[in-house]
């Protein structure tokens, strides 16, 4: 007789490392494949809702980079255009907007930065106006690819993570592995909406869910060293096991 397939649910925390890479992208990969042949995986429906807010931003000049760049491109002469330095004044402009900035803000342009890098290396300068352009739309195409695929899974009763789409965000040098196939995840929806609050309090919200789901989890897994702190001080315990992704940022500069 066939033995049950454990059922793990994914959180917001593993599905981002899953859409750009960051410390935890490896680890939470490997953790995927220990269980891969003996589990079937899950995500709630919030947590994807969560996960488009990080692309989910009004397009003007204070938060998205393609209109500071396209903005660039057409007040400069091209004497003043000639005297810049690229591909160093592309990141000069994807860091800013805002002058006197604060946490917040530089949170967030540090975010659209890693987000964008990587197009950098696909422009030719030598024209420096139209690489401006070329930057810029680039740029609008990622934003509409991403918030199009996280808004596919969020309607989904079932999508593919494909490995290899990772994007390079924090740095590539985080996912040097083996890179598995695609992954199945089949999207779970509750009726109970979660209303403002700070992330932690999210993260409670998405592990009593998945507790109070007649699905029947065996586990979660989690890329967050404060998710089972969090969960321990408002519920008291952990009633399904968390499986916490590991960083390799102290692996690689330690």
């Amino acid at each position: 007789m066939p033995k049950d397939k454990l059922k793990i649910c994914l959180e917001t925390s593993t599905y981002l490392p899953l859409t750009w890479t960051t410390p935890y992208s490896q680890d939470v990969i490997n953790l995927i494949q220990y269980y891969r042949n003996d589990a079937d995986f899950y995500i709630q429906d919030d947590c994807l809702t969560e996960a488009l807010s990080y692309i989910h931003y009004q397009k003007n000049w204070f938060r998205h980079a393609s209109v500071r760049i396209k903005k660039i491109a057409k007040i400069l002469t091209d004497k003043q255009l000639n005297e810049l330095s690229f591909p160093s004044t592309a990141f000069q402009i994807l860091l800013g907007g805002k002058m006197w900035a604060q946490g917040l803000y530089l949170n967030f342009v540090r975010h659209t930065t890693f987000l964008y890098a990587d197009l950098v290396d696909k422009v030719d300068f030598s024209d420096k106006r139209k690489g401006l352009l070329k930057l810029a739309g680039l740029i609008d195409e990622r934003f509409e690819e991403l918030q199009n695929k996280i808004e596919g899974h969020l309607i989904a009763n079932e999508f593919e993570i494909n490995f290899r789409e990772i994007l390079p965000y924090w740095g590539k040098f985080y996912l040097f592995m083996e890179l598995p196939g695609p992954l199945k995840v089949k999207v779970w929806k509750i009726e109970e909406k979660f209303e403002k609050g700070p992330a932690r309090i999210r993260d409670v919200f998405h592990y009593k869910s998945m507790i109070d789901s007649n699905i029947g989890f065996n586990k979660m897994i989690v890329a967050n060293t404060g998710f089972s702190a969090h969960i321990k001080k408002e519920l008291g315990k952990l009633e399904i096991e968390l499986l916490c992704a590991k960083s390799r940022q102290m692996e690689i500069y330690e």
